[in-house]
């Protein structure tokens, strides 16, 4: 089963480029060798903060914690402090409603995610309206739904349904159709609340060291 574990902050306004070099030379070598994999970066472009969102993936609950007890994890949770505010931390388990898949970087996507609480006693309705209407909508308007997360550690709310889109004009032409209106109608007037949206872009920090990887392995 995969487990994200993902960082929140914002920078520090005129630490951009000595962030950049810890990021590229510090943070993203030791979370790779405590054993998270780190599956992308983003930042806020519509939506509340923090700005940035650093995803990784292990394996377990089990390699999870193992990572996080180590000292390389604390020495770089506390350096990077140097160049951020408004640090938080979450852990999420797959809801089991989003086929899983193995979850690798993705290059230059966008991403369109929906935030809620479920209903109390309303959870099995909102199941079958997810199977049948939600998820296929989505598909259709042009948004592949690529992970359904429940929050286990950290702050809400507790759902988080991730959608993945090419670029932002992708995600506009979706949000704009009626039938995003629909179905968000339906969602928010029956099943959830405390509902909200955010639209990310890629930050380049994570997926240039990738590709440089990728580039060297010819030579």
């Amino acid at each position: 089963m995969t487990v994200l574990y993902n960082q929140h902050w914002d920078l520090i306004p005129g630490k951009e480029e000595a962030y950049t070099k810890f990021v590229i030379d510090k943070h993203l070598p030791t979370m790779k060798k405590i054993g998270i994999k780190m599956i992308g970066g983003f930042h806020v472009v519509v939506g509340a903060g923090p700005r940035i969102t650093a995803a990784g993936a292990v394996d377990s609950f089990q390699k999870l914690q193992k990572a996080l007890e180590t000292d390389e994890f604390e020495e770089s949770t506390a350096e990077i402090q140097q160049y951020v505010v408004h640090y938080d931390s979450r852990i999420l388990k797959p809801t089991g409603r989003v086929k899983p898949h193995t979850y690798s970087i993705q290059l230059g996507v966008w991403k369109f995610n929906q935030y809620f609480n479920i209903i109390p006693g309303r959870e099995k309705e909102y199941a079958e309206f997810v199977q049948k209407d939600h998820l296929p909508t989505m598909e259709k308007l042009g948004i592949k739904m690529t992970g359904g997360w429940r929050v286990v550690v950290g702050s809400g709310p507790d759902i988080v349904a991730e959608g993945t889109a090419t670029s932002i004009v992708e995600i506009a032409k979706a949000i704009e159709n009626p039938d995003f209106s629909r179905i968000t109608k339906i969602l928010t007037s029956n099943y959830v609340s405390d509902y909200s949206t955010r639209i990310l872009a890629p930050t380049g920090r994570i997926e240039l060291p990738f590709i440089m990887r990728e580039m060297m392995k010819g030579f």
